[in-house]
């Protein structure tokens, strides 16, 4: 089975380009679904981030409040980095666990959509890398359009993410996702079928 990461930054559109992939019939699995379902139900996870940064990042509801984690750690380095070091060996754990299960049910092409692939170190994972890119400036413009946020609030954003204009560079296939819909669907058409001739070539 070949794994594809996809990765991209806010606002480059790599939500689009991971339900394309969907619609073809590939498995997307979601790194922040996966973080989601661990801070909701995994209860090794829950009692680490709570002893690492207390009970203040509870709801009411007793269960862990994503915003008020965000917020914990946004603007922290040292709290965001004790925060991966918890979180990201057990998404990478169960992002290989369900890839295990793919490949045991027959699929032959499974997609790891992780926002921070580069930053994670996961690229090392996977067997080719996907950048959705787009200039900086629309990056930008996109996200302050969506999010209702001010400029420097995107860029704050941005700056704890790489630069799209670095991850190309260590791309495998990079979609470019500045043009129309369709330039942007007529881009993964041509990829996905050099993707599947290589694919059957390989098995051959």
């Amino acid at each position: 089975m070949l794994t594809i990461g996809l990765t991209g930054g806010i606002g480059s559109g790599k939500s689009t380009v991971a339900e394309w992939l969907r619609k073809q019939g590939v498995p997307v699995l979601d790194a922040d679904k996966t973080v989601h379902h661990l801070l909701q139900s995994d209860l090794s996870t829950i009692s680490k981030l709570i002893h690492e940064f207390g009970s203040e990042i509870l709801g009411l509801d007793g269960q862990i409040n994503r915003p008020k984690l965000g917020q914990r750690v946004f603007c922290d380095e040292d709290a965001r980095k004790r925060l991966e070091r918890i979180v990201h060996p057990n998404v990478l754990k169960s992002m290989k666990d369900e890839r295990a299960a793919l490949r045991d049910a027959g699929a032959e092409f499974c997609v790891w959509d992780v926002p921070l692939l580069f930053e994670t170190g996961f690229e090392q994972f996977v067997d080719e890398v996907w950048v959705v890119w787009v200039p900086r400036e629309l990056q930008i413009l996109r996200v302050i359009k969506r999010d209702k946020l001010s400029r420097s609030e995107v860029e704050a954003r941005l700056a704890a993410q790489g630069s799209l204009d670095e991850k190309r560079k260590r791309a495998n296939v990079v979609i470019d996702n500045s043009g129309s819909e369709l330039d942007t669907v007529s881009q993964l058409k041509e990829v996905w079928k050099e993707l599947q001739m290589r694919q059957r070539f390989r098995n051959s």
